[in-house]
């Protein structure tokens, strides 16, 4: 029998970078720690304990024995070139995991008795054995979610989709119209993504239409907003991270202050808008959003790339931030015993412990803090309190 998902107790910061953990019962560790990551996390300070209140935070403190989601990039080929792809997506990289080692994969997941999980790329329908993982996850009783640009969607593949349910969809839309999505996404994408969307509502799948909020969709979520109900889906708006290609568009495509400002109370008359846990930074404006109101990296998620490398979340692909390799460790391994995880579930609040509305915003995202300044002891770079933010 698989054994249950528990919390973790929330420890003490190890000593040092070597230091054994003996959280996992068996007294292993796995890989060490870079010194810039390192040095990053200890300048955060003591954990902030959350034992009582509202949020989520005082759940995951210390983490879980296993993932509730893994965002599992399968591949990094890619059929179309986003300027602000979060893993600088393109070409098929040397030492993916193959087919085989996928459905182990899958196995050790579903033994683990992780929740969900959520395919990502690079374009997931460009990985070779695409067909077969998804297949086995099924049987293994996995939810899944596929993020796909919809560009591949065939009617033959969206009936075969059909036969996998329950399965769910996000299809990205950077934009209400052609102009905007195609500056983003690459010319024509807008009008093939549509067309996937269409086949895939046509065999009744669950959608979402994913939409990363730049200063340039801004003015077009009530366009996004109808065109996800025209495929009797829900719109899912996220935030846009500084990492991979990100890095370079980051200073003109992040929104503005008020463009935020504005965001939040729409958000608060579309409440069947869905974010998940990208905006839990705006309720530092005093309303509280619907959601997670908490990072979940490296305590309920991570992410698993394309040649085996974990990392705490999909935003956070630096290589300082590498918690293991799928190629020389199991995953439970990597999650129970990596001591870049065990530092990382351990960080205090730096520059923000003693804000009053850090048990709203928890200081925000520790990926755009590092993308940005290589730091994580500052406020979010978009703190819509701080009037420092480069915002």
């Amino acid at each position: 029998m698989a054994e249950p998902v528990r919390f973790f107790e929330r420890r003490p910061r190890m000593g040092t970078q070597n230091a054994p953990d003996t959280s996992s019962g068996n007294g292993g560790t796995v890989g060490t720690v870079h010194p810039l990551a390192l040095a990053a996390m200890e300048q955060t300070g003591p954990q902030v304990l959350q034992k009582a209140g509202r949020g989520s935070q005082r759940f995951l403190q210390g983490g879980l024995s296993a993932p509730i989601t893994v965002t599992w990039e399968i591949t990094a080929a890619c059929n179309i070139a986003c300027v602000h792809c979060l893993s600088s997506s393109g070409h098929r990289r040397p030492r993916e995991l193959t087919t085989q080692q996928s459905l182990a994969l899958v196995d050790e997941l579903a033994e683990m008795q992780v929740f969900q999980i959520h395919f990502g790329g690079g374009e997931p329908f460009m990985y070779y054995g695409i067909w077969d993982v998804l297949e086995h996850a099924r049987e293994r009783e996995l939810v899944m979610c596929i993020s796909t640009n919809g560009t591949l969607i065939t009617q033959e593949r969206a009936r075969r989709l059909a036969q996998l349910e329950p399965i769910y969809f996000q299809v990205s839309l950077d934009g209400g119209t052609p102009q905007t999505n195609d500056r983003i996404r690459g010319e024509g994408v807008f009008k093939r993504a549509m067309r996937g969307l269409e086949l895939l509502a046509a065999e009744n799948l669950s959608l979402t239409v994913n939409s990363v909020l730049t200063r340039y969709s801004f003015d077009e979520l009530d366009r996004l907003y109808d065109i996800a109900a025209s495929f009797n889906s829900k719109l899912r708006v996220t935030r846009l991270r500084p990492s991979g290609r990100g890095q370079d568009v980051w200073d003109d495509l992040h929104p503005t202050r008020e463009q935020y400002r504005q965001f939040a109370d729409w958000l608060q008359t579309h409440p069947d808008v869905l974010t998940a846990d990208s905006f839990f930074h705006l309720n530092a404006f005093g309303n509280k959003l619907a959601g997670l109101d908490i990072c979940g990296a490296a305590t309920a998620t991570c992410c698993i790339c394309p040649e085996g490398e974990v990392y705490p979340c999909a935003f956070f692909q630096a290589p300082e931030f590498e918690a293991g390799n799928l190629h020389e460790h199991s995953f439970q391994e990597i999650w129970r015993n990596s001591i870049l995880f065990d530092y990382y579930r351990s960080m205090g609040g730096g520059a923000c412990s003693g804000c009053g509305q850090y048990n709203t915003c928890h200081g925000g995202c520790p990926a755009t803090k590092w993308f940005v300044h290589q730091r994580l002891n500052i406020k979010d770079p978009e703190c819509v309190l701080s009037p420092f933010a480069q915002i």
